[in-house]
């Protein structure tokens, strides 16, 4: 079985300091992947089914990555989300391809499509 760290981009680890500790903590732990999610904005007041409330730190989840994976070696990256409909697609697939490289081929990227009404 293998386990993963989800949220290495949110809350306490959207601290440079703390997010290296964690992710170098996890990694000496044995744990196989690190993962970033994705808000580009969070409502204010907070409203469900938003998880996170306006004030809450959040990095962009490629650049939280990147970081992280300059300061591993071993753990896999991933993303729980990117939010497709607000992003460039060529820009996100330059950045993609950027973090992949930088990170020695650590990126994780799987697509997941659903049909609505299916």
């Amino acid at each position: 079985m293998k386990f993963g760290l989800f949220a290495v981009n949110m809350y306490a680890c959207s601290y440079p300091d703390t997010a290296i500790q964690i992710a170098q903590l996890a990694e000496a732990a044995g744990f196989e992947s690190l993962w970033a999610g994705e808000h580009v904005v969070l409502p204010d007041p907070q409203a469900p089914p938003s998880p996170m409330a306006p004030h809450d730190h959040i990095l962009d989840p490629l650049i939280a990555l990147t970081y992280l994976a300059a300061h591993t070696s071993q753990v896999r990256l991933g993303t729980g989300i990117i939010i497709l409909p607000q992003r460039n697609p060529l820009v996100l697939a330059k950045e993609l391809a950027s973090l992949d490289e930088l990170s020695g081929g650590a990126l994780d990227l799987r697509h997941r499509s659903r049909v609505l009404g299916a």
